[in-house]
């Protein structure tokens, strides 16, 4: 028996019920989120592994090859693609969707308006499309969704060692680097710093992930709660929190909505109170 067959029979041993689908199916894979390809020279984290059925492992593919992708878009200084793999992603997200890549880019106009509020000036040879932010379509919409209703429930699995359950509320607000690009710092999390949490090292082997992937994990003494904040790279942001029972995430998000006549700031990724967001 091989290493990896050894350590995935005894992984699945010890976790025995898919850490995603609310205590009703059975592990029959591990998952690692955030998914793999999101790390350069397959130095992904450790810790990062999570019991899976074959629909929540296998079922998400497509989203989190765009969410790969997007973590890897780094628009300053294009650390993100030290092993040379993004041109490889950008064209296995091109054939599983052909025109997102397409909706994605902005006009020549609109990167020129874009690059002027964020103060991003071309260099000699570049176009403003080639420096610009992109558009953010519903593809890109859905997969960060995906991702962060999948990395906020394994956290929580891994902190509480209890399932997320399917009565519980799980909502987000994500953001990309706009703000970091013309403040210079990520403003949802300098909002939030005073919250107490613990943000562990994102370590493989020894060498620091941080600048790939980073979180801060807070949860009530009960267990009842979790509020995660996590960035990827210098592309994008999230913050989730999640309730394991119905009710008071939906009255903060229903007061919310009364009072600025908006459906944000929050997407409703699982409740049984309010309609998931499309």
């Amino acid at each position: 028996m091989g290493a990896a067959t050894k350590h995935r029979k005894e992984f699945l041993a010890n976790h025995k019920i898919c850490a995603f689908c609310g205590g009703e199916t059975a592990s029959v894979s591990i998952e690692h989120c955030p998914p793999r390809a999101m790390f350069q020279e397959r130095l992904w984290p450790e810790g990062f592994e999570f019991p899976a059925c074959s629909n929540c492992n296998v079922g998400t593919s497509h989203d989190d090859l765009i969410v790969s992708m997007l973590a890897r878009m780094d628009p300053l200084d294009e650390l993100g693609d030290r092993d040379g793999k993004l041109v490889g992603l950008i064209k296995k997200v091109n054939q599983q969707r052909p025109q997102l890549l397409a909706r994605m880019l902005p006009s020549a106009i609109e990167a020129r308006r874009y690059n002027r509020e964020l103060g991003i000036t071309p260099k000699q040879g570049q176009t403003h499309q080639e420096v610009s932010v992109v558009r953010v379509p519903h593809d890109v919409h859905r997969a960060v969704g995906t991702l962060a209703s999948k990395l906020t429930k394994g956290i929580y699995y891994r902190e509480t060692r209890r399932i997320f359950p399917n009565d519980g509320c799980l909502i987000l607000n994500w953001f990309t680097n706009a703000d970091l690009i013309r403040d210079g710092k990520w403003t949802t999390f300098d909002l939030l710093k005073e919250i107490s949490g613990n943000v562990p090292p994102v370590v493989r082997g020894g060498s620091l992930l941080n600048d790939q992937f980073e979180y801060k994990v807070s949860t009530s003494p009960d267990g009842d709660l979790i509020l995660l904040q996590s960035r990827f790279g210098r592309t994008f942001g999230f913050v989730t929190a999640g309730a394991s029972r119905s009710g008071p995430l939906e009255g903060i998000v229903e007061r919310l909505r009364a009072r600025s006549g908006r459906q944000g700031p929050f997407a409703i990724l699982q409740s049984k109170i309010l309609l998931p967001s499309a």
